[in-house]
């Protein structure tokens, strides 16, 4: 397993091996719940193609896979999970191959008793569990991923203000100049601050040398497209698209199976 995330090419993947590049994949922008996999990958939600032919329990056999290699760990809000150990997490993946498609809070409660204080963690569920990217899963990630880091951009808001970073100075601001039609925001471009930064974390798993960061004041505003939101023209569409392609997503990749 170890010995294809040091391979420098993309091609001759086994399915094993596209399966545990497609958990990784799923975990890097932040740690991945178990529960939009197990039993049932929620494509939507993850935004992410399943693996052709992939059940959940080879799902669950790749977990495992990469914890054993030290390139995932988990983590449980569960009392009484055991995330330290092999067997312990084994436990885990097979309770939730266990869950059924119709309630799986249902059954966590009659399984594992749980007491009104944990009524809330048995009904995000799906979050209760995590795995995410250590060091070494996140180099793995990249050997097959190969990521185009000048160009990866990401962008926190809320209501008032804003943030956005990335290595190259000209997407970052078209994006604060396109901010209203992919937001419905405004931004206000007297109180735009930039800087360079230095060792700046762009996701929990990897650090860049430098990156632009501008942070900013929001005002709502109403979309300037007709129609609103998502009525954008085909160019701007995928103009937008393409600035988000940062890498080499799982079915891209030369042996995705039909």
């Amino acid at each position: 397993m170890y010995s294809c995330f040091k391979a420098r090419k993309m091609a001759n993947l086994t399915i094993d091996e596209i399966t545990c590049y497609w958990l990784l994949t799923s975990a890097i922008e932040f740690p991945r719940g178990l529960g939009y996999l197990i039993p049932v990958v929620d494509g939507e939600a993850l935004n992410m193609k399943d693996v052709p032919g992939c059940k959940s329990e080879d799902y669950a056999n790749a977990l495992l896979t990469l914890y054993d290699s030290g390139m995932i760990e988990f983590s449980s809000e569960i009392p009484g999970d055991d995330v330290e150990t092999r067997s312990g997490i084994s436990a885990i993946l097979d309770r939730f191959l266990r869950v059924s498609n119709g309630d799986p809070a249902v059954l966590l409660r009659r399984h594992l008793n749980l007491d009104q204080a944990t009524k809330q963690i048995v009904h995000n569920h799906r979050r209760a569990v995590k795995f995410k990217l250590t060091d070494l899963g996140g180099r793995a990630w990249e050997r097959i991923a190969r990521p185009a880091w000048d160009h990866f951009f990401d962008q926190r808001s809320d209501y008032e203000t804003g943030e956005m970073y990335s290595r190259d100075l000209t997407l970052l601001v078209a994006r604060l100049g396109w901010f209203s039609e992919l937001d419905d925001a405004r931004v206000d471009i007297n109180t735009i601050e930039l800087q360079t930064l230095s060792g700046f974390q762009v996701l929990y798993w990897k650090t860049l040398p430098d990156v632009y960061r501008a942070t900013f004041s929001l005002a709502h505003v109403e979309s300037r497209w007709i129609n609103g939101r998502y009525a954008e023209a085909k160019w701007f569409r995928e103009w937008w698209y393409s600035t988000t392609k940062w890498f080499t997503q799982p079915w891209e990749l030369p042996d995705w199976p039909a």
